[in-house]
């Protein structure tokens, strides 16, 4: 995917994601729109690491994400608890091992930033800072580099050399950082990087029109995620339609058709019920809902935020599934639930208490930061004049 325009002749900036999940295309994505609206100037082009290696290790990396997170979550999370480490500045053997391995098959990057020459590379995923530094320590390009954090907890895997910007989604993130040997002057809290829809305001009577939903009933999203789902969806809608009477449930089923067929045949469905099929259009439900029930993604629980929306978030993955979770919990913005059952009751709950609604809602708002404008800010500060 790349945003940019070939008969530009200003700055290069070159935006390095990576198909694993949703969220690191959608923090690249974010960013690169920012920057069109801020800098025009600034050519951009957007590019997903995967492509540039063997298939086996595109298979390896994000098949086996979805895998792990989706059907073997306890194995992922020892998975990740084990690979977590080193917590000093010092590399370790077994990291040392994997960022040969990693270089070894993303040596089409490596070719590719050598010759498209950018002056700067911005990162939404951890495999690409690595390689950039080692190509920069051997004179291969002098493109300084940003890594942009999209989880509050901070897995070892994000740590690079030769980062002269950490973007982090919160102070915790950033003091992880710091135990790591990075400077503190090199971090910037920033939050999250999102899209501009999901801060533009939205008249909310045309939105419930649009989209047949009910004005004067509560309605719960329930999200299942795009590229895959997550969890009993179906069970939980059911229960949700039993349990909350005068609610209306509105399910994201993402890509999964086979899903969309089974909540078409809930009792209920049409009346208390609607489900959606893949849309770029989720902020005009968040921002009429009265509150998400969804899982704690990084870039899901900012879009949560910068709408102010209360979350009820599903059983988290072990791993930054698990922290983002326990810091959304531990701000007041989000209730963590450990399954079907505690979801329903859950939302059960908040929906009798409109002022604890409020609360969060509140804690919400407190929580979102204006991280795409701060990244373009400071992506701009970097190139200088132009």
């Amino acid at each position: 995917m790349s945003h940019e325009d070939p008969q530009a002749g200003g700055p290069r900036v070159l935006i390095a994601s990576a198909s694993v999940g949703a969220g690191h295309n959608s923090a690249a994505r974010a960013i690169a729109e920012g920057l069109a609206a801020a800098a025009p100037g600034v050519r951009v082009e957007v590019v997903d690491i995967l492509t540039f290696a063997p298939w086996a290790f595109r298979a390896y990396y994000a098949g086996g994400y979805s895998l792990a997170v989706s059907k073997l979550p306890r194995l992922y999370g020892l998975g990740y608890w084990l690979s977590d480490r080193p917590q000093g500045p010092r590399r370790g053997l077994n990291e040392r091992l994997r960022l040969c391995y990693e270089r070894l098959h993303l040596k089409g990057f490596a070719r590719h930033v050598a010759e498209a020459a950018p002056d700067l590379v911005v990162n939404t995923h951890f495999l690409a800072a690595p390689v950039l530094a080692r190509l920069r320590a051997a004179g291969a390009t002098l493109a300084p580099q940003f890594v942009v954090v999209t989880d509050v907890l901070m897995h070892r895997f994000w740590l690079a050399e030769g980062v002269d910007r950490w973007f982090v989604p919160a102070g915790r993130t950033g003091r992880r950082l710091e135990r790591w040997g990075v400077p503190p002057g090199r971090i910037t809290v920033s939050g999250m990087p999102i899209q501009a829809k999901w801060t533009a305001p939205l008249d909310r009577a045309k939105v419930l029109a649009e989209w047949r939903l009910p004005p004067d009933r509560p309605i719960i999203v329930l999200a299942a995620g795009a590229d895959f789902t997550c969890g009993p969806v179906v069970k939980i809608a059911r229960r949700l339609l039993a349990a909350c009477e005068g609610a209306f449930v509105a399910v994201l089923a993402g890509r999964n058709k086979k899903l969309l067929g089974q909540l078409s045949l809930l009792p209920g469905a049409g009346r208390d019920l609607a489900a959606f099929a893949f849309t770029d259009r989720v902020h005009e439900l968040v921002e009429v809902c009265t509150l998400m029930v969804t899982k704690a993604g990084g870039l899901s629980t900012a879009e949560c935020v910068a709408k102010a929306r209360p979350m009820v978030l599903l059983k988290p993955v072990p791993g930054q599934e698990k922290g983002n979770a326990a810091y959304f919990a531990e701000k007041g913005a989000a209730v963590v639930t450990a399954g079907v059952g505690e979801v329903v009751e859950q939302v059960r709950r908040l929906l009798a208490r409109p002022d604890e609604l409020k609360r969060m809602s509140d804690n919400a708002r407190r929580l979102h930061r204006p991280a795409t404008a701060t990244i373009a800010a400071a992506i701009q500060a970097a190139l200088g004049p132009h």
